[in-house]
């Protein structure tokens, strides 16, 4: 049985990579769990992963059993748990450091960059398992409404106002509020997407995006430079940048360009669907034991 334990049901990018990673195992064949605090599920997004709280799901768990996580700050309590740690890497800061270097934590990661951050740190190889964008994203010919400028005013609200201040011809329109069938229906029709968030591990909000064929405009990001590359399928870089870059969004003259930018994004998001990283998992799953990939009991759906 893997127990993956998060932190809460609340709107946070690894919290639904924590549920996509189990509802992945569960159609392997490997019995898993989430783990909250209290028990209750995220509502959120679509998930078919059973929800336990996270002493239940402790007391119930044997020595064959692995408890995954993501989250440095819950390190202490689950080591001292006594049971098989399995980190799961969704972003990469000192914090996650002493996680790390324990020699008794097996290490997976989503993306290059947290790959090499585990060698160059703690001189350890992770497991690449992927990361992925949610298929109801996915572009499928809806009409682009061509002055919706989309972003998140959750993080770096005020990036947003800043470009849409030098771009007055764009309209822009907070997606917030809405759980993920939501934000992928704004997008469907959205020509613009800004990710605003600095510092942003990976960027999943910004593949998501792509993988919608917004013109993503995107501040640096830890992780993203996987996937995202200034003028080919995005506009990449600080403020003044993107500000500029905007510009082009309403000039006639660049109607050729921006489509074939946008064609080159719903490609690069191609390469995170579902399947791809499911296959990648599914070479990790293979060499767990039949212990591990058993159930430890009944559980109700979350």
């Amino acid at each position: 049985m893997i127990v993956y334990a998060v932190p809460s049901e609340g709107i946070f990018g690894g919290i639904k990579v924590a549920y996509q990673t189990v509802d992945a195992l569960l159609s392997l064949g490997v019995s898993a769990c989430i783990a909250t605090p209290d028990g209750r599920a995220s509502q959120w997004f679509r998930s078919s992963a059973p929800v336990l709280a996270r002493a239940e799901a402790l007391s119930r768990m044997s020595d064959d059993d692995l408890l995954m996580f993501s989250l440095p700050h819950d390190y202490v309590d689950l080591k001292a748990s006594g049971r098989r740690l399995v980190f799961h890497c969704q972003g990469t800061n000192p914090l996650i450091d002493p996680v790390i270097c324990d020699p008794d934590v097996e290490l997976l990661a989503c993306w290059r960059q947290a790959r090499e951050y585990t060698v160059e740190i703690a001189g350890r190889e992770s497991t690449d398992v992927g990361i992925q964008v949610t298929e109801s994203f996915f572009y499928a010919g809806q009409t682009k409404l061509a002055s919706r400028v989309s972003y998140m005013p959750r993080r770096g609200a005020e990036t947003a106002r800043r470009i849409a201040l030098a771009n007055p011809q764009l309209r822009l329109e907070p997606i917030d509020g809405l759980d993920e069938d939501g934000v992928a229906a704004r997008l469907a029709v959205s020509s613009v997407f800004i990710a605003s968030s600095e510092g942003e591990a990976f960027g999943l909000p910004a593949l998501e995006a792509m993988a919608s064929g917004c013109i993503v405009l995107s501040v640096p990001v830890v992780g993203g430079t996987e996937f995202l590359r200034d003028g080919d399928n995005c506009f990449y870089g600080d403020v003044d940048h993107l500000a500029r870059s905007a510009k082009l969004l309403t000039d006639p003259a660049s109607r050729e360009r921006l489509s074939r930018m946008r064609n080159s994004a719903v490609a690069t998001a191609l390469r995170y669907r579902p399947a791809v990283s499911r296959g990648k998992l599914e070479r990790w799953a293979a060499c767990l034991s039949e212990a591990q990939r058993g159930p430890f009991g009944e559980v109700s759906g979350g």
